[in-house]
């Protein structure tokens, strides 16, 4: 297994919300957790942190985070983190088996 942590910063708390509600919207954290070796695919709100959000993914193999990262909703959410001016950090974890 392999995790990803997604540390998104936006501008305020608005841009936060704003950005979370299109994602349940368009569909994409069911549309993800239905992938091929998606294990978990969860975010969370960070206490005390208006602004911020955090995604983990856990894939069975980079090789499927990989191909998720190919799909259409991959690059709505894409567009999505552009519209409403998320950046990003991602750290990386390969587990042991």
């Amino acid at each position: 297994m392999t995790n990803f942590y997604v540390t998104y910063t936006l501008p305020d708390q608005a841009a936060r919300d704003g950005y979370m509600k299109e994602v349940i919207d368009q569909g994409i954290i069911d549309k993800s957790r239905a992938e091929d070796g998606c294990a978990r695919y969860d975010y969370f709100y960070p206490v005390g942190s208006d602004n911020t959000l955090f995604l983990w993914e856990q894939w069975e193999t980079r090789e499927h985070q990989k191909i998720h990262c190919q799909t259409e909703h991959f690059a709505v959410l894409t567009a999505l983190k552009e519209k409403y001016g998320a950046v990003t950090a991602i750290i990386t974890e390969d587990a042991a088996e």
